[in-house]
């Protein structure tokens, strides 16, 4: 994140959301969450391994405190993150379809990967059956 030195304002939007958040998501900051939810598109661009597909909500869970997050976090952080995220986030939906059911337009929690791979002999969630 190339910016410039960030205010007060700027950290503690961060450290509310985060603190806010910690119940559900426990202790995290937003780069960590930035760079879990840029390494998960990667995976699923890559091709998701079916052997974790019971565990792909839980790693959702990322772009989820990511969503959430955002309202609290200042103006200008927003200003210098979002385009870092649409840009992850249109790589997600490049890679993924919609999971059973769902319009073309869902979001990440209702998306499954495109490319499944491994695991030939797993059962798939009802919902990720075409």
């Amino acid at each position: 994140m190339d910016m410039e030195v960030l205010s007060a304002d700027d950290y503690e939007s961060v450290h509310r959301a985060s603190r806010r958040l910690a119940d559900r998501y426990g202790v995290v900051t937003l780069n960590a969450m930035v760079e879990a939810w840029e390494a998960l598109v990667r995976d699923v661009e890559e091709g998701f391994d079916a052997e974790l597909v019971w565990e792909y909500p839980q790693m959702l869970r990322c772009r989820a405190w990511l969503a959430e997050a955002w309202p609290e976090l200042t103006d200008r952080i927003r200003a210098e993150r979002q385009a870092e995220l649409d840009a992850l986030d249109a790589r997600f939906e490049l890679a993924t379809v919609p999971l059973h059911g769902q319009t073309d337009e869902a979001k990440w929690h209702s998306r499954r990967p495109l490319r499944i791979v491994g695991g030939s002999s797993l059962e798939l969630p009802t919902s990720w059956r075409v």
